[in-house]
């Protein structure tokens, strides 16, 4: 009897650990800002100036690059970028190409080595967090 409430606690603790993921790190010091409900922006600390957003509903990165979808929004607090679209950030240079197709994305992120469709995952999946 031991050995199933073994597995069971094992299994239970793995499931715990993966749903609290906090996610994986932005490069650049680049980070996530929760202003509420769908407002959602990428900022750069430490001033907190948003980037990107308010409406980020996907993003992803690989080596220096994040690159994501922006979604329109009816009214925009203030900062960001309202532009949707498609975005790609270069976080050791800072330079930011917003508002792109989704076919002009993919061959500027190919051009750059990205090959193939990048993953892409909600805000919550990556961190830090502002």
């Amino acid at each position: 009897m031991k050995t199933p409430t073994f597995v069971t606690l094992a299994l239970l603790s793995l499931l715990l650990l993966t749903a609290c993921r906090k996610g994986a790190p932005l490069p650049g010091g680049y980070a996530i800002f929760f202003a509420g409900g769908d407002d959602v922006g990428l900022v750069r600390p430490p001033s907190g100036e948003i980037l990107i957003g308010p409406k980020l509903v996907k993003v992803g990165n690989s080596g220096a690059l994040i690159f994501g979808e922006v979604q329109a929004k009816a009214s925009r607090p203030g900062g960001g970028s309202a532009t949707p679209g498609f975005f790609i950030l270069d976080s050791t240079t800072g330079a930011i190409e917003r508002g792109l197709s989704r076919e002009d994305w993919l061959k500027k992120l190919q051009q750059a080595g990205i090959q193939g469709e990048p993953e892409l995952v909600p805000p919550e999946r990556k961190g830090p967090r502002f």
